[in-house]
């Protein structure tokens, strides 16, 4: 299968570019990034036939040939790349979140409705094994008392340019304001705030919290209410007490440290057990995610489960690959993908009217 690749920045230099490189059975057709220096550098590193500074432009010319893209560009970019992708009949994974604003992913969902293209968001987590594992030990739960979850990010900056030759873009002043200011305005737009600090929270959460918000809708379904949101330590930390299908609550703990290592987990404390998943660091590569079952009244088991040293990334191309031809179904789709930003939208204008 030809690939492109629409977006060379950290995440695709990580995981994306070198998972399709190495995959059997995907080749690397084409790239496009508006930096000419890592258009150079990562399309030389991988043979790369094809460059382009805009995306668009590489669809138009190679949509005949490429059998499927990925999206990794800016989330504010999203609909204006994906969609043209999609009117080609391109089957499309985009990474997440999908969109900035509910009004722009309720565009993809459409363009993905009307296409004759597979069209897929790219959570990772949802294709980790743990994972699956963790949602057949849910169905083996008759009573949840309480799902926490907890996801800090570390400052990447200390840890992801040791480990990996990664290309920094070179790109105009210019350039790089104009597209502030439209993240900018997408996000002012997608709360109705101009507050500096709340949207500066809006923008770092969306991108950040969509990850446990869609890991909780694939264990627990829908959220049937909100109940308190707390946004505080200057926008880098957030709570909210959230009630899902069959009255299951879950308090989420959000934020952004200076910290030099990274935690998330999901935690669901029933009468006679407790879950514990854990994800690994999102930017390094064989960092699985863990299932950890502590059971017993009287009598303890305490198992730690790591399924295997497989990529989730590359679990994820797989099963894209899988849905392009037919062979599986789409787990992780633009509606659902919506309705995580639809909810991130909702707990701010909770917080707001508290």
């Amino acid at each position: 299968m030809q690939f492109g690749v629409l977006g060379c920045g950290r995440i695709a230099q990580i995981m994306h570019i070198p998972n399709v490189a190495a995959f059997p059975e995907t080749e690397l057709h084409a790239i496009a990034d508006p930096a000419e220096n890592v258009l150079q550098s990562v399309g030389d590193r991988y043979a790369v036939p094809h460059r382009y500074t805009d995306p668009t432009e590489l669809v138009a010319d190679h949509a005949a040939e490429l059998d499927a893209v990925i999206v990794t560009t800016p989330m504010h970019t999203h609909v204006d790349v994906a969609v043209p992708a999609l009117e080609a009949g391109i089957d499309t994974l985009v990474e997440k979140p999908l969109a900035v604003t509910v009004e722009d992913a309720d565009r993809l969902v459409e363009a993905a409705d009307d296409a004759d293209a597979t069209a897929m968001v790219a959570y990772n987590k949802r294709y980790e094994p743990a994972y699956r594992l963790a949602k057949r030990e849910l169905d083996r739960v008759e009573e949840v008392d309480l799902v926490t979850c907890l996801d800090v990010d570390p400052d990447y900056a200390h840890t992801v340019p040791t480990v990996y030759d990664l290309v920094d873009p070179e790109l105009p002043d210019a350039f790089v304001e104009d597209s502030a200011d439209e993240r900018r305005r997408q996000v002012e737009e997608a709360i109705g705030t101009t507050d500096e600090t709340l949207a500066w929270a809006y923008d770092f959460q969306l991108e950040h919290v969509c990850h446990d918000v869609n890991v909780l809708r694939g264990l627990f379904g829908r959220v049937e209410e909100i109940g308190h949101v707390d946004i505080f330590a200057d926008g880098k930390y957030a709570t909210a007490a959230l009630e899902y299908e069959d009255g299951k609550r879950c308090i989420l703990e959000t934020g952004l440290s200076g910290r030099n290592f990274f935690e998330e987990y999901v935690r669901v404390d029933a009468p006679d057990r407790l879950l514990t998943l854990e994800f690994g660091h999102p930017m390094l590569r064989y960092n699985p995610a863990t299932l950890r079952v502590k059971q017993g009244v009287e009598d303890l088991t305490d198992t730690v489960y790591t399924p295997t040293r497989e990529e989730a990334f590359k679990r994820e191309l797989e099963y894209f690959v899988d849905c392009v031809r037919g062979d599986a179904d789409v787990r992780t789709t633009f509606a659902e993908a919506r309705d995580d930003v639809a909810l991130i939208v909702d707990l701010f204008e909770t917080y707001r009217d508290e």
